[in-house]
């Protein structure tokens, strides 16, 4: 059975939060990885609402450095410090993060020179690369310097379980040649690894924040299962308050969406004009791309 992703939308607001939607925030788990997407205001808090434990992130991924996505840095690594967290810390981010988590540290203060923290500046680029996953980044186009995302879980070859059941095969590490789908001899029979191989998909989640709709979103985004998505703005706003404020409307994320021929997409960071209408975003986009949702802050997604 596939190892599943889950991912826990801790904050879906945008600059200014409301009482139903905090700032930007998103925890992505796979295995051991436990990945931050942003880290808005308060975001500590969400982790609690969530039951989940801010100490077991493993990396944090900065879109960009305005405020809304990054005011709950300075509190998720004091937490950190009072917790004895002891693993390392990887942050990245686009043109200008090691200086802007400088200025973090120092907000912090003592104690910041107990984390283990590396920090990384990236564009269009892979990320890191852990072989059966990686994590790739595009330059997106905002009023200061951004990235969108992409987790990818590579597709692979699994030895099916139940045939290996099935053929009474002991536990040894023959099993282990038969997963490399070589062939072994088992009390005078010849079984081939290949036949009892199958292939698992591949699985891929796409986060873009903060943009004007530009070409290296829909690059980001082609082929996942999931794109999460900014969508700032109804189209029936002036289409010049969007683009000189670098944000998208609800049919510009559907139309990455569609274009990038995505399965599914999740739209965050609504205005907080939309605090008590957020179907009028969810309508519109739907008029592009059928298959949109509207995320609560602590709603979960598994897939």
């Amino acid at each position: 059975m596939a190892e599943r992703i889950d991912l826990t939308f801790l904050g879906t607001g945008s600059a200014i939060p409301t009482a139903r939607r905090n700032h930007p925030a998103m925890l992505l788990k796979y295995k051991a990885e436990n990945i931050l997407i942003d880290c808005g205001e308060g975001t500590q808090r969400q982790f609690r609402k969530a039951g989940l434990n801010p100490c077991k992130v493993t990396r944090i991924l900065i879109s960009h450095w305005h405020g809304d996505h990054v005011f709950g840095l300075p509190g998720i690594l004091q937490t950190l410090i009072l917790n004895g967290y002891n693993q390392r810390l990887e942050i990245y981010g686009p043109r200008g993060t090691k200086g802007w988590v400088r200025k973090y540290f120092d907000l912090v203060g003592r104690g910041i020179e107990n984390l283990d923290v590396v920090v990384k500046e990236i564009g269009d680029e892979i990320v890191f690369d852990c072989d059966e996953y990686f994590v790739e980044s595009k330059k997106l186009e905002h009023g200061c310097p951004s990235v969108g995302y992409s987790f990818i879980v590579r597709e692979k070859m699994r030895l099916d379980r139940e045939k290996l059941k099935k053929l009474k095969i002991p536990n040894s590490p023959l099993v282990g040649k038969l997963a490399k789908g070589e062939s072994v001899e088992i009390d005078g029979k010849k079984i081939d690894g290949k036949k009892l191989l199958y292939k698992e998909a591949g699985r891929k989640v796409s986060f873009v924040m903060d943009t004007r709709f530009c070409e290296n979103a829909v690059a980001l985004a082609k082929g996942s299962d999931l794109l999460v998505c900014e969508a700032t703005y109804s189209k029936e706003e002036s289409k010049e308050l969007f683009e000189k404020r670098a944000h998208l409307s609800s049919v510009e994320a559907a139309s990455i969406a569609k274009k990038a021929k995505v399965k599914g997409l999740a739209l965050v960071h609504l205005s907080q004009r939309y605090e008590a209408i957020p179907k009028v975003i969810l309508e519109e986009a739907k008029e592009v791309f059928e298959n949109v949702i509207i995320p609560e802050d602590l709603d979960g997604i598994e897939f």
